[in-house]
């Protein structure tokens, strides 16, 4: 403990010493560059104008040496150089606008491109200072304070140390911006999440995982507007009106996914159990932004049945809409990918890379431009990638694009944190805050949470029987998840941007919501992030150290196997969207029987036809010929083996070694000149 309290005075002491030198710094050379500046004003020099200068020629004249006097004006913009400070914008002097107004509204631009400089810098110290304690107190096994809650507590150190410096500038720079957490932190996060599931898992608990982000955020929003009317109206807490109780039930009944990942991910919690809080916390943080946004439009029209109405289709045209841009963009990615087949060439890795970068954020801002949700777009657009174009990716690239991606979400989340930790003083949070009112909005989310057990129960009505598809939803489990709703950055950016914009101006409503929703926030971190640890362990639900995380295919049925679109997916989509082999992370391919392989292996030679009747007449055939018992043997030669180009040849290979890739096969058939029965026993290493 007295290391800790050691780091911890090393870290004030640091943040101490950086909001001194940024006092200091901006009244150094910068201010002497203003001097010299006023100067030229006062002898009635022009100073450089904002027009580009001409580019310099070869000849051009160099600058004097020392002591052979200043260069003029004219020899400046020839060089392509300016007078004017380093730093400053420069702005033109307005009609009417006097010297000394305009020498004053640059030296504002000044402190302010200074103060921000001197922001990103405390950040950036605030994230080493983070992974480095993070680190050690895990390797001290103190379970108590999550990485999230260091963060936040670095951040709330550094905005507590610059208030204490009046540090204005830098204060209004720590403000918590809707739009740069929005376009900046949030997609990598997000989108990173549905890259790198399991996506196994997650498809097989989609069910529940819906119900819980659909359903069960629309419940809680009504049960917290419901407890924060109520209460307020006997005079416990703060007399909400109607439509922003609403908004804060909204905002504040998604689980924040950077908290639940932050902290499940260091646990190490069961597949099954971790799929679903991912699930639900990814979901509903978009239905989150989406409701908030859709409760606000009330606020110019008249609550009535018919404008209900159109708002409930306004909330399912954004979330439908969003998801149909996210799908598509996610399946164009992987059919670029596919004939593009950049896995052949060792070069083309990085490009892979930036390709999978270029069509999740195109997602995102395609979305975006039709007044939609970009992060629903980029997570659906995630999910599909996951599933279709990482197979058509080489190795190489696969694990490049996992890491590069982890890389960029964990700076993002951690820096989130950090972000919020600075809001603590950047915003009037601890002015007349009512406790009465946050103790009753926790009270609030705690009930509105019970929706877990009400969907939970429901889904176990079909979970039941002697060979249920997925095992029912333990009790145990049901616990976890109701504990494990933490709150986070989603939360207080909605919260903050409502008080920016002063949305309900009405009796404080904007600021009671917003220093409602950072204490809740906290509490979540601080209180359930710093317990989860010792509840994991008591009831069971971490995963053996060293254990697959993933299930054994041959232990129970999965989903895939058993609906409609899991069978319609193996033959049709994946063979159209992807070289259909089987690599490191395509876990899909576990439980195929060799009917369904062989189904889906013609299905795909048959897509590499230009004839569309010739893809129905070898699907419907093969379909038949199963239907009768044929083998696979019986399918081929009927479907003319002996004319079976190369792809061919590895397509009927894989039948028979389906742990081999396509490109180890085809190297195979080359060696042996095409021959399939030396290829073979090669392949099984006969």
């Amino acid at each position: 403990m007295m290391r800790l309290m050691r780091g911890a005075s090393l870290c004030a002491a640091l943040i101490a010493a950086l909001a001194l030198a940024a006092r200091a710094a901006p009244v150094g050379h910068h201010h002497q560059a203003l001097d010299n500046y006023a100067a030229q004003y006062a002898r009635g020099e022009p100073t450089a104008k904002s027009t580009p200068a001409p580019k310099p020629s070869r000849g051009a004249a160099k600058l004097p040496a020392a002591g052979a006097g200043a260069p003029t004006e004219d020899e400046l913009a020839v060089l392509g150089l300016s007078p004017t400070p380093a730093g400053f914008l420069d702005p033109e002097k307005e009609e009417g606008q006097s010297e000394e107004e305009h020498l004053k509204e640059m030296e504002e631009e000044e402190e302010e491109v200074v103060a921000l400089k001197w922001t990103i810098v405390v950040s950036l110290v605030c994230l080493m200072l983070c992974f480095c304690i993070a680190h050690y107190l895990e390797s001290i096994h103190f379970d108590y304070l999550p990485e999230a809650g260091v963060a936040v507590l670095l951040g709330i150190i550094a905005s507590a140390i610059f208030k204490a410096y009046h540090g204005k500038l830098m204060m209004a720079d720590m403000r918590f911006d809707f739009e740069f957490f929005m376009i900046w932190l949030l997609p990598p996060i997000i989108f990173e999440a549905g890259y790198n599931m399991n996506r196994k898992a997650f498809f097989d608990n989609i069910i529940p995982t819906a119900l819980y982000a659909f359903f069960g955020t629309v419940m809680s929003a009504f049960c917290v507007a419901g407890f924060l009317v109520k209460f307020g109206a006997m005079g416990v807490s703060h007399p909400f009106g109607g439509l922003a109780a609403l908004t804060f039930g909204s905002l504040i009944s998604a689980t924040d996914p950077v908290t639940v990942l932050a902290v499940f991910q260091a646990l190490g919690v069961k597949v099954d159990l971790f799929s679903m809080v991912f699930g639900e916390s990814v979901m509903n943080d978009a239905v989150a932004i989406v409701l908030s946004r859709t409760v606000l439009s009330f606020k110019y029209i008249e609550v009535n049945s018919a404008n209900i109405g159109m708002a409930v289709v306004l909330f399912l045209k954004i979330f439908l809409g969003s998801t149909l841009i996210g799908v598509l963009m996610g399946m164009l990615s992987s059919l670029v990918m596919k004939k593009a087949d950049m896995g052949h060439h060792a070069d083309a890795l990085f490009k892979e890379a930036v390709m999978i970068a270029v069509f999740a954020w195109a997602a995102y801002y395609i979305a975006e431009a039709y007044e939609l949700s970009g992060i629903v777009a980029i997570l659906f657009c995630g999910i599909v990638m996951a599933k279709y174009t990482r197979d058509n990716l080489s190795d190489e690239a696969k694990a490049l694009t996992s890491r590069t991606f982890k890389v960029v979400a964990l700076l993002s989340e951690t820096f989130v944190f950090v972000y919020l930790g600075m809001a603590a003083f950047a915003f009037p949070i601890w002015t007349n805050i009512g406790w009465s009112t946050v103790f009753v909005a926790l009270l609030a989310c705690f009930v509105g949470r019970l929706h877990i057990y009400l969907f939970s129960a429901i889904v176990n009505l079909f979970r039941r029987g002697p060979s249920p598809a997925m095992p029912p939803i333990s009790l145990t489990y049901m616990h976890v998840m109701w504990f494990s709703g933490l709150r986070g950055g989603v939360a207080f950016a909605i919260a903050a941007v409502g008080f920016s914009n002063q949305d309900f101006p009405a009796n404080d409503d904007s600021l009671a919501i917003m220093q409602t929703t950072l204490v809740v926030a906290l509490f979540t971190i601080f209180v359930m992030g710093g317990t989860i640890t010792d509840i994991a362990k008591a009831t069971g639900i971490l995963e053996p150290k060293g254990g697959s995380a993933k299930p054994k295919p041959a232990a129970r049925k999965t989903i895939d196997e058993d609906n409609i679109f899991g069978r319609f997916d193996k033959l049709t989509l994946r063979p159209f969207l992807t070289n259909h082999h089987k690599g490191v992370d395509a876990e899909v391919d576990e439980g195929y029987d060799e009917g369904c392989r062989a189904a889906a292996v013609t299905i795909q030679r048959s897509w590499r036809k230009k004839s569309p009747s010739a893809r129905l007449k070898a699907a419907g055939f093969t379909a038949t010929m199963q239907s009768k018992g044929k083998s696979t043997d019986e399918i081929k030669k009927q479907l003319g083996a002996e004319s079976f180009s190369m792809e061919d040849k590895v397509d009927s290979l894989r039948l028979q070694v389906p742990g081999a890739s396509s490109n180890d096969l085809r190297k195979i058939l080359q060696q042996t000149g095409g021959d399939m029965a030396a290829a073979l026993k090669i392949a099984l290493g006969k």
